[in-house]
């Protein structure tokens, strides 16, 4: 039977107006992480790096995912990941090592 690769998941919440880690977690045999916004979120979450924005300038604006949207971030270190919201301070996203 074959090893089953080392895998995180988990939850990033309360996330509001300034840059937060996704996950301190360091694992190097992933590929990438999937992100998915909360479905109750009413704000829209971008990711990025650790200067991430939210559509206040071209080099350093991340990715946006509106409510129930998704994205896989394409990094062997998942922990160079970073989540904004563009208001408030109540969203949250899921995520999982892939």
């Amino acid at each position: 039977m074959a090893a089953v690769p080392d895998f995180v998941t988990g939850r990033k919440s309360s996330i509001g107006t300034t840059a937060v880690q996704l996950t301190t977690a360091v694992t190097h045999a992933n590929r990438g992480v999937q992100i998915v916004a909360d479905a109750s979120n009413s704000s829209t979450i971008y990711v990025g790096l650790a200067t991430v924005t939210t559509d206040a300038a071209d080099s350093t604006d991340g990715f946006p995912l509106s409510a129930g949207e998704s994205v896989v971030v394409p990094v062997i270190n998942p922990s160079t990941v970073y989540v904004i919201a563009a208001s408030g301070s109540d969203s949250k996203v899921f995520f999982i090592t892939v």
